[in-house]
């Protein structure tokens, strides 16, 4: 049995470099491991965008939601193929798809494909096609709603049909503050005057009170090859700190936002240490009960070997030795 200054059993001391690198590779991978499960997922590197602006947000007041696209959220966003991968507002009015509170789906476009321009977070409201002979546009999604002020949409021009669409289109109660969005197609026509019509998106941020038509893209459509990709799921809060660090936030960040991005922070620090304690208290409980079952153990192995006639034969104190009674016959 090996004594306690044995070295036999103790595990040899890491130098304290080594555990780091060990603790640091490990959390490396790990987060390699969720960037490339994004990658894998959306089909574009990088796989997240920073959102720098206000104009996706549902509030008048600055408040951020979760769910909600708001100033300083991450935002997955997920490869393109074709104009067909694109659920538009008017579609999804249909078959009731949403995305992010409304519905439809949320693209990234980068303004005329420029690359070197901030990509734009906008929501797909109408996909329309060009008529080849008439210069007019159609939204096969339309002829599926109802039509009229009572109804979802509606165009200045009586005349105008759901395949045949060259006035303003209308369509009522959009978004989370109920307005009535105006595309004037005849501006639209005329910007392309001296071209063929292209096919192509409006969009329109949910918090701006106009499309990009009208405003962020002078009569112009965005065309499916500016088309980065569509926005899937959101990481709350945490781009507000490259948005401070790059100077580059464009409106206001939400209070809630702030206070809950430095929550979150705390709790990222604190949970690991706080679970570190934790796991070392147990730790020490674990290892004393088993030192007690082992004196335990050791006193009932030493009364075990005690002998059974109940006589003490250990030495006399000074070391001497204990003789038996004189064999008969001698006498001194």
């Amino acid at each position: 049995m090996s004594g306690p200054g044995d070295g036999q059993g103790e595990k040899k001391k890491r130098h304290p470099a080594v555990l780091f690198l060990r603790d640091a590779g490990i959390a490396f991978s790990f987060v390699a491991c969720i960037l490339l499960a994004m990658f894998a997922y959306t089909g574009l590197w990088p796989p997240l965008v920073v959102v720098e602006s206000n104009s996706m947000m549902h509030s008048e007041d600055n408040v951020s939601y979760i769910g909600v696209i708001d100033t300083g959220d991450l935002v997955l966003v997920k490869d393109v193929g074709s104009a067909s991968d694109v659920v538009t507002y008017v579609e999804g009015a249909h078959t009731g798809h949403e995305t992010y509170g409304d519905y439809g789906d949320v693209i990234v476009y980068r303004i005329n494909g420029d690359d070197a321009r901030t990509p734009i977070i906008h929501r797909a409201m109408v996909y329309l096609e060009a008529n080849l002979y008439s210069r007019t546009f159609r939204c096969e999604a339309l002829a599926f709603l109802e039509r009229g002020p009572t109804g979802e949409w509606d165009t200045s021009n009586p005349t105008d049909t759901w395949d045949n669409l060259s006035s303003t289109l209308l369509l009522y109660h959009v978004g989370y503050n109920d307005l009535t969005v105006s595309v004037n197609l005849g501006t639209v026509i005329s910007y392309y005057r001296n071209t063929e019509l292209p096919d192509g998106f409006v969009t329109k941020g949910d918090h701006n009170l106009q499309t990009d038509v009208s405003g962020l893209l002078g009569n112009r459509l965005v065309a499916p090859g500016w088309i980065v990709g569509k926005a899937r799921g959101e990481i709350p809060w945490f781009g507000l700190l490259k948005l401070w660090s790059t100077h580059s936030l464009e409106s206001p960040a939400p209070p809630n936002s702030v206070r809950d991005l430095w929550i979150a922070m705390a709790v990222i620090v604190i949970a690991p240490i706080g679970l570190d304690i934790i796991l070392t208290y147990r730790l020490r409980r674990r290892i004393a009960r088993r030192r007690e079952v082992a004196v335990r153990e050791n006193e009932l192995e030493t009364q075990g070997t005690a002998p059974e006639d109940g006589i003490d034969r250990q030495p006399p104190a000074g070391g001497g030795t204990t003789e038996g009674p004189e064999p008969p016959g001698k006498t001194n």
